[in-house]
């Protein structure tokens, strides 16, 4: 707890250095250490770092696991309870706190203070990255702190709101913010402080179409009609993401790597492999990313790969035997792809739009997979069948990037079929014979112990209010 907390700290304290040089910095009559006031400039990269934190850290490897993207490697154990699906409450207490106390509560800060000011830019950063980073709590746990969240000493126990009212408020409040004038005389320049786009406003607008895109579609179950003409006309407008929302302000140091890296291959190494299922999909299809997505193997140098909850048979082994994923200490975190964005098109035109689009985005999304990873845009072709193409090969498309996503398409769709059955599985099979999976987390723990609010415990097999 100490390490993650230590890593948090410096890998935030690198990004302020970053980004807060100044002439004022050689003012002998200010410690630039201790600045007089937490300004928006100073605090949304902290924001941002604590969102990257978590969400290209854990939730990464989660959703790996979870997809059989990834498997835990033979002569070690650390995730295997994440492949047997035995968690406990108190597994992800430190990722929903990091996430409130940090990242949310950061973003709500700058909210407040630009807010004030007129300085509408950092606003409507602030309050894009706050939305996308509920959205994701919400779909993990169906239930958080939202309403009454963040209010300090004034409120220690919120309530728990539905996802879908906290849906339908994030949208007023995504609305809202792009609808600020940013030529005000009041708007300051994010600049370097915007480690995302570096404060390039018409960026963030896409960023907030295809964020909105992305909550609509997770309607198509529930209500499939709600939001469509609210989908059609962000399709005729088409002014969606196309390049890679992506934090990378990392250093080729301990406490500056990505932090998938640093957790799950530098400080524990050897317990993440290449999972067979998504392997034998490459290899079946003679895919090249098959090689960008994992390094060789260091005995052999194959692209063996294990099966979800089959590390104990294979006592002999260890994870030089097998491939493992392609990560490094400056790999960026990735908030959405260039190559998700069209994935996420591509289904709505096929649910809401034109055939003819559809198919235009999915072979645009596969090309953009592959220049994303340095490889020709036609190294593969892949046929577009429908929605079921597009969620496989969004979910190709996900490896190492974009896993938790994976996770919730999943839950949504139920694409892409053919998850293997972990022996390990606590959840055993239902009637068809098919393996029985996660569909969401535990309420913490340390929320249950300090706020009376909490929902009662649900099974992880009970599907959050969108689910299919």
């Amino acid at each position: 707890m100490k390490r993650i907390k230590y890593y948090l700290a410096t890998l935030i304290a690198s990004v302020l250095l970053l980004t807060s040089c100044s002439e004022s910095f050689f003012d002998i009559n200010t410690n630039p250490n201790n600045p007089s006031a937490a300004t928006p400039a100073l605090v949304l990269p902290s924001a941002l770092a604590g969102s990257a934190f978590v969400m290209g850290g854990y939730y990464q490897a989660l959703g790996g696991f979870w997809t059989q993207q990834y498997a835990q490697g033979p002569a070690a154990s650390q995730w295997a309870d994440w492949e047997s699906f035995n968690l406990a409450e108190d597994d992800l207490n430190r990722q929903f706190t990091t996430l409130y106390a940090g990242a949310l509560l950061d973003y709500q800060n700058v909210r407040l203070s630009s807010a004030a000011s007129k300085n509408w830019k950092f606003y409507t950063i602030s309050t894009l990255m706050q939305a996308y980073t509920y959205q994701v709590l919400a779909d993990l746990y169906d239930k958080v702190p939202f309403t009454e969240a963040l209010q300090g000493t004034k409120n220690l126990q919120p309530k728990y709101d539905d996802g879908k009212v906290i849906y339908d408020s994030l949208i007023v409040r995504i609305d809202e913010a792009i609808s600020k004038d940013f030529s005000a005389a009041s708007v300051e320049a994010p600049g370097k402080s915007d480690l995302i786009f570096k404060g390039e406003m018409s960026d963030w607008i896409k960023f907030a179409n295809t964020l909105k895109l992305k909550i609509y579609m997770r309607y198509v179950n529930v209500d499939p009609t709600k939001n469509q003409a609210k989908i059609q006309a962000l399709l005729a407008d088409n002014n969606f993401l196309d390049k890679d929302a992506a934090f990378s302000a990392f250093k080729a140091e301990e406490t500056g790597y990505n932090p998938f890296y640093n957790t799950f291959i530098n400080r524990l190494a050897g317990n993440i492999v290449a999972n067979s299922y998504l392997m034998n999909i490459l290899d079946t299809n003679t895919d090249p990313r098959k090689a960008k997505f994992f390094t060789a193997s260091e005995t052999g140098a194959t692209y063996k790969a294990m099966a979800s909850g089959d590390s104990k048979n294979h006592p002999t082994e260890n994870s030089k035997n097998y491939a493992t994923p392609s990560i490094t200490g400056l790999s960026p975190v990735y908030f959405f792809t260039k190559e998700e964005a069209l994935f996420l098109v591509a289904e709505a035109q096929a649910r809401y739009g034109s055939p003819v689009a559809a198919q235009a985005a999915f072979n645009n999304g596969v090309k953009a997979s592959l220049v994303s990873l340095g490889l020709a845009d036609n190294a593969i072709v892949y046929p577009y069948t429908g929605i079921q193409s597009i969620l496989e090969q969004k979910y190709i498309a996900a490896t190492n990037k974009r896993a938790i996503e994976a996770f919730f398409d999943y839950n949504r769709t139920g694409f892409p079929i053919g998850f293997t059955f972990s022996e390990t599985s606590v959840f055993g099979k239902d009637a068809s014979g098919n393996p029985i999976l996660p569909k969401r987390l535990f309420f913490p723990d340390s929320e249950r112990k300090s706020n009376a609010n909490t929902p009662a415990k649900v099974p992880l097999t009970q599907k959050v209010w969108w689910g299919k």
